[in-house]
């Protein structure tokens, strides 16, 4: 074999094996050649849409405490008026 074609056949090797890997959406898993935008992206909408529904869910019970505070309040001046 000639150098030439050592070198072809290593450079179709490694780009096998750089396009072969799985890529990801996390920057710290992802490394150099693992990175994907659009799987970044949709891991960026996920969890957009997950702290949405947080706040949403924080909204209502904090909603829920203030009704219930106000509740105590009422019943427990009702009791000392009496």
């Amino acid at each position: 074999m000639k150098l030439p074609s050592i070198l072809s056949l290593a450079a179709v090797g490694a780009s096998l094996l750089l396009t072969s890997c799985e890529t990801t959406g996390d920057p710290n898993q992802g490394g150099l050649f693992g990175w994907s935008q659009s799987k970044a992206d949709y891991r960026l909408h996920e969890r957009e849409q997950r702290l949405n529904q947080l706040d949403r869910s924080n909204a209502y019970q904090q909603g829920r405490t203030e009704a219930l505070e106000n509740e105590y309040a009422r019943k427990k001046n009702q009791q000392g008026s009496w």
